[in-house]
């Protein structure tokens, strides 16, 4: 999961993505770094705030919803 990419693109801040996903500023570097893979829950937030698919950040996850298109 590449999401320092998806949060380049976006271009909102950490900050910003961090309130309206409604996570921590230090879960999300956890994620960026690949020490912590967020759940369903959290990449749908995620995903919200960044304008993306769950497919773009967790293909897994996706495949596990029917969304392996």
């Amino acid at each position: 999961m590449n999401i320092t990419k998806h949060i380049s693109a976006n271009g909102l801040s950490r900050e910003a993505i961090c309130e309206e996903a409604k996570i921590s500023r230090t879960f999300l570097s956890l994620i960026e770094s690949g020490e912590r893979k967020p759940g369903l829950k959290t990449v749908g937030k995620l995903a919200n705030s960044l304008g993306v698919s769950v497919r773009d950040l967790r293909p897994d996850l996706a495949i596990l919803l029917g969304d392996a298109a």
